[in-house]
């Protein structure tokens, strides 16, 4: 064996200190094996990625006069992340909806404005309540009616083509520069691809759950076992996908608002993408928060 190893497993019937399990969904990471704070300790701290790129966006977002739209955008990731991070840590159904409902709601967002972008006051009001509407009797069917996270799951999918294709469809019609359109497309794959391959190994996971238990129990040990741990894998690569899908949309706003020579795109660790103020525009942004001052 590689590591340190697995204590022995407990019993079906065995309460955590969180309690017994209420959740609709447990995963293939055994309950308590590492700490008994964590039902699913890998599970829970994957989640820092989460917290930590939305923290980058965050400030991003308010250093370099990003708007509002992607202030609350990058404060609804982190809030994704600390409920799936509870979620996985106590098995609890009420922590479970603040891990899957969240990403209804940090996703209706971006929709909400996209569609509204540039409409009518009549539409604009129509979509932004409609949005509202469909998000809050979401919320009340999915805890009161039907439980099933599949209706999560096509709900959150749906959004999420629906903003794809009308963003496709703001950047052929908006932004001129060939480069930065294909730059645009590269992004949006990026992003998915990532979205793709957390979600395959995750079903790995599902799949040979016993296999990669026995594997972990009995090849791998502590900390090694973590590897293949297969949903932690998935928060790590969902977090990234999302990253550049908001720089993705980043982009593409500086464009809808007409100001694609105010902004650069520097790449942070070789990596992070960050859509940062020219420092002509930076300058020109203070002198204008300087006249509204006096």
């Amino acid at each position: 064996m590689l590591g340190i190893k697995y204590p022995d497993p407990f019993s079906n019937d065995h309460v955590g200190y969180w309690g017994p399990v209420t959740a609709t969904i447990d995963w293939c990471e055994e309950n308590y094996v590492v700490s008994r704070y964590f039902a699913e300790f890998v599970n829970s701290t994957t989640n820092l990625s989460f917290f930590i790129l939305s923290l980058l966006h965050l400030y991003s977002a308010i250093q370099n006069r990003h708007g509002t739209l992607y202030i609350l955008v990058s404060i609804g990731m982190g809030t994704v992340g600390l409920g799936s991070w509870l979620f996985h840590m106590t098995l609890r159904y009420e922590f479970q909806l603040m891990d899957e409902l969240p990403m209804i709601y940090v996703t209706a967002i971006p929709f909400g404005y996209i569609y509204s972008w540039q409409r009518s006051p009549f539409w604009k009001n129509f979509v932004r309540y409609g949005t509202a509407i469909f998000t809050v009797t979401l919320t009340l069917i999915y805890i009161f009616v039907y439980k099933n996270p599949i209706l999560h799951q096509i709900s959150y999918a749906t959004l999420n083509f629906l903003i794809i294709y009308k963003t496709l469809k703001t950047i052929n019609e908006r932004v001129t520069d060939p480069e930065v359109r294909y730059l645009e497309y590269k992004l949006l794959a990026l992003s998915f691809s990532l979205f793709g391959f957390g979600f395959f190994v995750w079903n790995l996971d599902n799949i040979f759950c016993d296999t990669l238990s026995y594997l972990r129990r009995n090849y791998l040990g502590l900390p090694f076992g973590f590897i293949i741990e297969g949903h932690g894998w998935w928060h790590i690569f969902t977090s990234l996908g999302i990253y550049y899908f908001i720089l993705y949309n980043e982009i593409m706003g500086t464009w809808m608002n007409e100001k694609p020579e105010d902004y650069k795109l520097v790449w942070r660790m070789g990596f992070l993408g960050e859509m940062v103020l020219t420092d002509e525009a930076k300058e020109r942004y203070q002198k204008l928060d300087e006249k509204k001052k006096q």
